[in-house]
């Protein structure tokens, strides 16, 4: 059973996506704006060859950049004070500024529109070859030309009707989007469509959700208008509680995401230590000795890291490159039990997971696209 659970207050939103009573997602939205998968007239105000990017307007204190390869994909120019429509791929971080792409997704509840792309693939999370055809087939014959899109793992156990219903609400919104862009042309840099509510993403991203509970009445009333905007108002109750977070442990677990070290039951523990450049996580044996021979004591610690580094990057949306310092591993047998047991655990997570393996200084490399 999942729920989400939101705290609306002044300064901002706690949202939390629990599953049997535990919390497995968290994001808090405050008061620093958020401008990632909004879509906006630009214009390009600098171009750079020896980096390869050239820095477009958006409207914002700092300019935004995009690769030369992304203008390359969609056939767009590289002309000073051209304008270009472009989507937000990453906020801007420090003294970097946001990062851009021209190629415009529209996401919905099973399908994921590109208006800019002419092929249709699929989640790579869907496993039954034979169903994922069957949704290609569907998905291809009610598309427009010119039109792309990718499946989402949801859209398994949708029936045809409910794909078709998706399409038609993306195509219609894409259409509401190029009549803003004609309206607006003269106006760039200006925004054309605000398309980073977490809350909406969460829902449209989940599949099992059946209650949705906040502490703010008007909060609720939003999440209703936007469960009928997609026939969900009858699959997802939206319920108030002065104390959101009162209930199960939710206080506690929220307490201890604020640790960057994590105790495992086997009295080992993880530390989870935050640089710009990646996130680096150490695994340790602590209490743990075990009662058995050395190395199999080693697995078992690596074994519960394991699975709690899988619990932990999607709890705190740890986003970009990760490495794993395991306790050695001597046996090239017992490094693939953990890359088995790792590609196993992320499978639970949303967001995309690339296990790159072991290094030759016995460190596990991964990256995750962080969901917001």
């Amino acid at each position: 059973m999942q729920e989400i659970r939101i705290k609306v207050s002044q300064n901002e939103k706690i949202i939390t996506l629990l599953d049997n009573y535990h919390i497995v997602e968290k994001y808090v939205v405050n008061s620093c704006e958020s401008i990632e998968n909004n879509i906006y007239i630009g214009v390009i105000k600098n171009i750079v060859p020896g980096i390869n990017a050239a820095f477009v307007d958006i409207g914002k204190e700092k300019n935004a950049f995009i690769h030369f390869d992304d203008l390359y994909k969609t056939n767009e120019e590289i002309k000073l004070n051209e304008k270009i429509l472009v989507q937000v791929q990453k906020n801007p971080i420090n003294q970097k500024g946001a990062k851009l792409t021209t190629n415009v997704k529209l996401t919905g509840r099973y399908v994921v529109l590109m208006p800019k792309a002419d092929f249709v693939t699929a989640s790579r999370k869907i496993m039954d070859e034979a169903k994922k055809e069957a949704l290609k087939d569907i998905v291809q014959r009610n598309l427009p030309q010119g039109f792309g899109a990718i499946i989402r793992t949801s859209c398994v156990l949708a029936n045809e009707q409910e794909i078709l219903d998706d399409i038609k609400r993306l195509l219609k919104k894409w259409e509401i989007i190029t009549e803003t862009i004609a309206k607006k042309q003269a106006q760039a840099p200006c925004l054309v469509d605000e398309n980073n509510n977490i809350i909406k993403s969460l829902i449209l991203g989940t599949t099992d959700v059946k209650e949705i509970i906040t502490n703010s009445k008007d909060e609720n009333e939003k999440i209703l208008e936007f469960l009928k905007e997609y026939n969900l108002e009858n699959k997802i109750t939206v319920t108030y509680e002065e104390d959101v977070f009162e209930k199960y442990s939710i206080l506690k677990e929220l307490e201890g995401l604020e640790n960057n070290k994590v105790w495992l039951n086997c009295g080992g523990y993880i530390v989870i230590d935050k640089t710009e450049a990646l996130t680096a996580i150490d695994v340790n044996s602590g209490k743990c000795v075990g009662k058995y021979n050395l190395a199999e004591t080693v697995l078992k610690v690596n074994k519960e890291a394991t699975k709690e580094i899988a619990k932990q990057i999607r709890l705190r949306d740890i986003g970009g490159i990760i490495v794993v310092d395991y306790i050695d591993m001597s046996e090239e047998s017992s490094k693939d039990e953990i890359i088995n047991l790792f590609q196993e655990e992320v499978k639970k997570d949303r967001a995309k997971v690339q296990i790159e393996g072991f290094t030759k200084l016995n460190l596990l490399e991964l990256t995750r696209k962080k969901m917001y």
